[in-house]
């Protein structure tokens, strides 16, 4: 049985004799519930790159888990740039964009063309350098052609930020477990992303930025894995067949 998050159903397997492939997401869970379902686990799978993990996390947790990166991605996009471009992306997920601290951003940079997907409160005046789209269907496809994007730091947009090489100013939001704090710092450190703990003044977007287009591509590279979903999936068929194939590769 594949466990999506669930340390209840983790344990109910456990009961049952029934061996679990355990998904564990970022944050430092190390508290006994999540201890308790590693230990049960045939394996623990993580849809990010180990780069990426926590390093509080016990070693032998670290040991046990098969890091499966570009699970929500399959390749690296081909799309054009939009040169100039800075994509904010909120999802359903956070508290959503305030429209009037949207378009003083916008004001800031008038050599920039802003866009803004997800929910977002409509502003008193919308700058013409500002398009609030809301919800869109091809939300990787924005992300892609933007030059610069700018959101959360939650599994989703991280892993479509990777896949598409795109630079990041990240403003983590606060999760159970320091789930995305965690990822941000470790973005931070390893210069992936310019992190930031809250939305800034008008005033400071250039300079931050600036921060990010001076960002080394090739970091995004490292952590990319174009072929993510196929060696997960080959990797939990061996597990169902094999037993507990060698989590660390």
């Amino acid at each position: 049985m594949v466990v999506d998050v669930s340390v209840e159903i983790a344990m109910l397997a456990r009961l049952a004799a029934t061996p679990t492939v355990y998904v564990r997401l970022s944050g430092l869970r190390d508290d006994p519930a999540h201890l308790e379902a590693f230990r049960g686990a045939s394996v623990i799978l993580s849809p990010f790159h180990r780069e990426l993990d926590d390093p509080g996390m016990p070693d032998w947790v670290r040991a046990k888990t098969r890091f499966c990166p570009g699970l929500s991605a399959s390749s690296r996009s081909v799309e054009p740039r939009r040169r100039d471009t800075i994509l904010v992306v909120y999802g359903k997920g956070g508290a959503g964009g305030d429209g009037d601290a949207l378009a003083a951003a916008a004001r800031a940079s008038p050599g920039l063309d802003w866009r803004v997907i997800g929910p977002v409160s409509q502003p008193s005046s919308c700058p013409d350098n500002l398009s609030i789209l809301g919800w869109v269907e091809e939300a990787e496809s924005e992300i892609a052609r933007a030059d610069l994007v700018v959101g959360a730091a939650g599994d989703g947009l991280v892993n479509a930020v990777i896949a598409t090489g795109s630079r990041f100013i990240c403003l983590p939001e606060p999760r159970p477990f320091d789930e995305q704090v965690s990822k941000a710092h470790r973005l931070a450190a390893l210069g992936a992303a310019v992190v930031i703990e809250r939305w800034p003044q008008a005033s400071d977007w250039l300079g931050l930025i600036a921060a990010a287009r001076d960002l080394d591509p090739g970091v995004l590279n490292r952590l990319h894995e174009p072929d993510g979903a196929r060696r997960a999936a080959d990797f939990l068929l061996a597990t169902a067949r094999e037993g507990m194939p060698r989590a660390s590769a």
